[in-house]
């Protein structure tokens, strides 16, 4: 009978481990399928939070022009792509305020052809005033699989005081 006992007992610990490592791989997998949580493997704990990674954000100003508000992307411009990248990771006041100085030493117009402002580097008139410059915003690119859509969620934003 104490045979039985001890084998069982240095038993138990073994299976014990293996069901709840098993459970664990099957939780983690769900997550990250189901859910959209992205796994963070910060102190071995396999926690997880939702994804927001700056892959996922875009980073822009907005401009009023002939009463049409018109975003502004940032990525679209080879001139602000520091920028752009610094205040995705990070979108403080002061990265923004930043680069909003820098925006206002460009000269803006609008392309009518393409219904876009676009920076106005051959000199087109009429050039759009850095008045026009209303806000400066960060926002979370999130899809939503039960409707299958993009969405656009704002991290973060300053708007100009004129």
């Amino acid at each position: 009978k104490t045979m039985n006992i001890s084998i069982s007992s240095k038993l138990l610990p073994k299976y014990l481990v293996a069901v709840v490592m098993t459970f664990f791989f099957f939780r983690n997998i769900y997550l990250q399928q189901k859910e959209n949580l992205d796994s963070w493997m910060g102190g071995g704990m396999r926690m997880f939070g939702e994804i927001d990674k700056m892959l996922y954000r875009v980073s822009g100003f907005e401009i009023e022009y002939e009463d049409k508000i018109y975003f502004v992307n940032l990525r679209n411009f080879p001139e602000f792509e520091y920028e752009d990248q610094m205040v995705r990771i990070l979108p403080s006041t002061q990265r923004m305020d930043q680069i909003m100085k820098k925006i206002h030493g460009f000269s803006w117009y609008y392309d009518e052809e393409k219904d876009q402002i676009r920076l106005n580097k051959e000199g087109i008139v009429p050039s759009i005033s850095n008045r026009n410059i209303k806000s400066f915003l960060v926002y979370r690119i999130d899809f939503d699989q039960t409707s299958d859509s993009v969405n656009l969620t704002e991290v973060t934003s300053m708007s100009i005081n004129e």
